[in-house]
């Protein structure tokens, strides 16, 4: 989170309420950008759709599940790139090199536009699905993608007036569409299905999106040169770890989804997507529900604890005396730890209240019985995986990369064999997995912060 750190810390050494909100709406919108705004985008969309009777449930659920899709799998990808390239991206940044930047950001594009369109060749080849829905789907994977990549790099800009304007343009110019084709559906032709339409105009919504995301870039970045645009893939070789973390912490979000698919109550969506509605959609609300830690851990790492850290490291490698450095050392491992538990503190609240509510709220939006029951489950869960972010970030801190790489395989491990064993027991034991990794997770917790205080 290079750059955003400076920006928090200046809108909290102003003790006014409006700078205040301003630091978390910030912090809001540079940790989870892409995840409100598909999720406000899409509920709204998924409500206008609901109004129209002529859209018939298999358009709908093509559609919603053609973008769930995009956003999973361009997860993933993304995944093999942003640890390392995070990681080179704050090396030139700390030394300086910021016309290396740009050339970055070309070489990470290149490189997983590829592997995005190896996997839409995969996908082509498997799915009935007529060649111009398939191509507008290749747009939203490539797009969804580059926002991805985009918001990595803007994490170093405080622009975040344009970021918000960026998102905001972008998911109302999708809901407006798909609400003037709804109401003009006279003008559909036989050819033309509501499906293709629909994700044709969320489609346009996030290519505009990316256009002024882009924009934003390149005020950021004015020198486009393109020498050195694969450097960073040294990096591979010399932090391989840092490619596992990524991919393992992914994996392991969505390893259950993909066992359960198999399981009762999944099924197969226009002969190309394998989907379990109730519990893709009951996991997806559950992770929504730890937004607040995303946001907390960015505004406490970066002003407390980050003014502790820097102060610690000067003494180190400028020359402070033993006594400095043992007093600092004492300084910030208090605060970062106040810090973390004020994040689990509040987060584990969040989730209790979500949990008791759950029912009556969505019963009242018309949600199945089942779907309640998952949610409340799979919301521990969640609240598990945010600590597990928390963890890997401070574990990054501290260059404790076996550390954060074992933290991840432990994830994605147990949350696979979990989900295998208990896949059998049907509807009453989905998301049971996460929660027995929860409480691994709080071993690994406690494991990370015995290591954090031998740090010498």
């Amino acid at each position: 989170m290079a750059g955003i750190g400076f920006h928090l810390q200046e809108l909290f050494k102003k003790d006014y309420y409006s700078s205040r909100m301003k630091a978390y709406s910030v912090a809001g919108l540079t940790t989870a950008g892409p995840w409100i705004v598909m999720t406000i985008t899409m509920g709204i969309l998924q409500w206008i759709i609901n109004q129209f009777s002529s859209i018939t449930t298999e358009e709908r659920e093509i559609f919603i599940f053609s973008v769930s899709y995009c956003f999973i799998f361009s997860q993933l990808i993304f995944s093999t790139q942003q640890y390392t390239a995070t990681r080179y991206l704050s090396d030139l940044l700390y030394s300086k090199k910021e016309e290396n930047v740009f050339p970055l950001f070309l070489g990470v594009t290149k490189v997983i536009s590829v592997l995005a369109l190896l996997l839409w060749i995969v996908f082509y080849a498997i799915s009935p699905l007529p060649f111009l829905y398939k191509l507008i789907l290749l747009f939203l994977f490539l797009t969804t993608n580059l926002i991805w990549i985009i918001l990595l790099f803007l994490s170093a800009t405080k622009n975040f007036k344009s970021i918000a304007w960026a998102f905001l343009i972008g998911g109302v110019t999708s809901v407006l569409a798909t609400l003037l084709i709804c109401l003009n559906e006279n003008l559909l032709t036989a050819n033309v299905s509501f499906s293709l339409v629909l994700l044709s105009a969320f489609t346009f919504g996030m290519i505009l999106t990316l256009f002024l995301l882009m924009l934003t870039l390149l005020k950021t970045f004015p020198e486009c040169s393109s020498k050195g645009q694969f450097d960073y893939l040294s990096y591979f070789e010399r932090f391989p770890s840092l490619f596992f973390i990524g991919v393992f912490y992914n994996l392991g979000i969505w390893a259950c989804n993909w066992v359960i698919w198999f399981g009762e109550g999944a099924k197969i969506v226009a002969g190309s997507f394998i989907v379990h509605p109730i519990y893709d959609m009951a996991l997806f609300w559950s992770y929504l529900t730890i937004l607040p830690t995303m946001v907390l851990i960015v505004i406490s790492i970066e002003t407390r604890f980050y003014r502790k850290y820097k102060l610690f490291f000067n003494y180190v490698n400028k020359g402070g005396t033993l006594a400095q450095i043992r007093t600092a050392k004492k300084k910030m491992f208090n605060v970062l730890f106040q810090e973390i538990q004020k994040v689990l503190r509040s987060q584990l609240i969040i989730t209790l209240i979500v949990v008791m509510t759950a029912g009556p709220i969505f019963r009242m939006l018309s949600f199945d019985e089942k779907f309640i029951h998952i949610f409340r489950i799979t919301a521990f869960g969640a609240f598990a995986n945010g600590m597990l972010l928390v963890i890997l970030l401070v574990l990054l801190y501290f260059e404790d990369r076996k550390g954060a790489l074992y933290s991840s395989f432990v994830f994605f491990s147990l949350n696979l064999a979990g989900t295998v064993i208990l896949l059998p027991g049907g509807y009453q034991y989905y998301g049971l997995q996460l929660c027995v990794w929860g409480y691994r997770q709080l071993c690994v917790c406690d494991r990370s912060t015995s290591v954090l205080f031998e740090f010498d």
